[in-house]
Formats: C-alpha cells, sequence, structure tokens
C-alpha cells in the first residue's frame, strides 16, 4: 500500500495543472468553472495587516480527486491510536503532495514576483485559505447537524479532507485547513505546528515566527496561534472563544 501511496503522489505530483496572475483589475475574482474531468479555481484574496491583493489559479482533476479520497481511507485504516488518533492522522494527510504540489509552485511566483518573505509571506500563504468560506466535513449525515446554513459534506471518515479533496472541493473546516496550511508551510520553510483543543473541539495551525501575542511554548521555540477558519486574524490573536491556553496542545510539529 505504501509503495502505491508513493507512486500516486509521484505520479499526480508530476501531473497536477496549475496557472496563476498577480493582477489587481476586474477579472481578479473568485470564480469556479467545471467540465466533465476537471475544475478551474480562481481565487482573489487580501492580506489583513495591509490589504495588499493576490490572484491565483488552479486546476483540480476528477479522476485525482477519486483517487485522493480512496488514498485517505486507506491510511485511516492504518491508524495505531484510534483514541487519541490527531498526531498521526494529520502526518499522513500531510503526504499528499499532490494536493499541495497544486498551489505551491503558484504561491512561490507570487511570493517572487511580490518579493514577500518572513512574516509576510506566511500572512499571503494563511489568508489564501483563510479567504475560502469555512465549510463542515463531518463523519455523520448532514440533515441531522447543526450546521447554521453553511455547506456540509457527509459522511467522511473522522470528517477531514486530504489537501487534495480540500481544493477540489473548496469545503473544509478547521483541520482540513491545518492540514493544508501545515503542508505548504513547510514547502516554504517555516516551522508550523497543528493544535488541538478537546474542550473547544476544534483545531489551528501555530507558528514559530517573530511576532507578538498568544503562543504555547514547545521544545523551547514560541509557536504563535493562528486561526485559520476566517478571514483576518493574524498569528498571535486567539479569539475569546477560544482563550484558555491550558485546553491546547501541540500533535504535530517538525519532531512529532
Amino acid at each position: 500500500m505504501l509503495v502505491l501511496l508513493a507512486i500516486w503522489w509521484g505520479f499526480s505530483a508530476l501531473i497536477a495543472i496549475f496557472k496563476l496572475t498577480t493582477r489587481a483589475n476586474v477579472d481578479c475574482r473568485d470564480r469556479l468553472s467545471s467540465s466533465a474531468e476537471e475544475v478551474l479555481h480562481e481565487r482573489n484574496w487580501k492580506l489583513s495587516s495591509n490589504a495588499s491583493q493576490f490572484c491565483m489559479s488552479y486546476v483540480t482533476e476528477e479522476g485525482l480527486f477519486a483517487l485522493a479520497g480512496k488514498n485517505r481511507i486507506a491510511s485511516m485504516q492504518e491508524i495505531k491510536n484510534m483514541r487519541d488518533p490527531w498526531g498521526e492522522v494529520y502526518s499522513k494527510l500531510i503526504r499528499d503532495r499532490a494536493g499541495v504540489a497544486t498551489i505551491v509552485d503558484s504561491l512561490r511566483f507570487i511570493a517572487t514576483d511580490r518579493g514577500l518573505e518572513g512574516y509576510e509571506l506566511a500572512e499571503m500563504i494563511v489568508s489564501m485559505v483563510q479567504d475560502i468560506p469555512y465549510s463542515f466535513v463531518i463523519t455523520g449525515n448532514c440533515e441531522e447537524y447543526e450546521t447554521g446554513g453553511r455547506p456540509c459534506v457527509g459522511e467522511v471518515r473522522l470528517g477531514i479532507y486530504s489537501p487534495y479533496e480540500f481544493l477540489h472541493t473548496e469545503m473544509g473546516d478547521c483541520d482540513t485547513r491545518a492540514v493544508l496550511i501545515f503542508a505548504v508551510l513547510e514547502e516554504f520553510g517555516f516551522d508550523p505546528a497543528i493544535i488541538v483543543s478537546d474542550e473547544y473541539a476544534h483545531a489551528m495551525i501555530a507558528l514559530n515566527i517573530p511576532t507578538a501575542g498568544d503562543f504555547l511554548l514547545h521544545q523551547g521555540k514560541k509557536f504563535y496561534f493562528w486561526e485559520t477558519t476566517a478571514k483576518g486574524w493574524l498569528a498571535g490573536m486567539l479569539p475569546p472563544s477560544y482563550k484558555n491556553k491550558s485546553y491546547w496542545k501541540i500533535v504535530l510539529a517538525h519532531e512529532l
């Protein structure tokens, strides 16, 4: 199974198709265009810190989406500790290199074109995901779940999508987003972590980067909270509804 996964990830990374633009004009808007075999995604977003605007487009394929789902389910069968599975689950899902490759070269072009580095580069990456509207990804039936009118996809094992599934559907909740962001930030040389809270039933990213605000101390390093489920949150800004830091723990970092 691991050999097949490795072959698929390598093959998918080679055939991943992407297009991008950094123009700030009338064409810079969010759009989805679907055909029988693929989906063109056009994303437009801004930084919260200085309102810089970015545009990017990428293509995902229906066949690879289906395959990503099968591989996610297969990887879940290998989870050893189902009482506290999240670190292991996230570690397996970030190996979805096809999902990361779908956007990372486009993001790298934007970073080079705009001269982004350090915190501003990290914010460009995180804000792109924050800009995608929140959706529920749950294990049960969406019709029996209170969504508050938000989109929902149900019957998903452990309630989480892989990076490719998220980018294809543009549907993801807290940990689906955190997994994608973690994988992309690692590609850019950052030191991210995924943090979870059983008490708040929530997950988010944390980043070891020079900034200010709320953080968790891990291995002598400060990892700053970064909420990813809505626009406007910056590193170090812990939402008031999740403010008790003793309820949070790091479940995935470089050395874990």
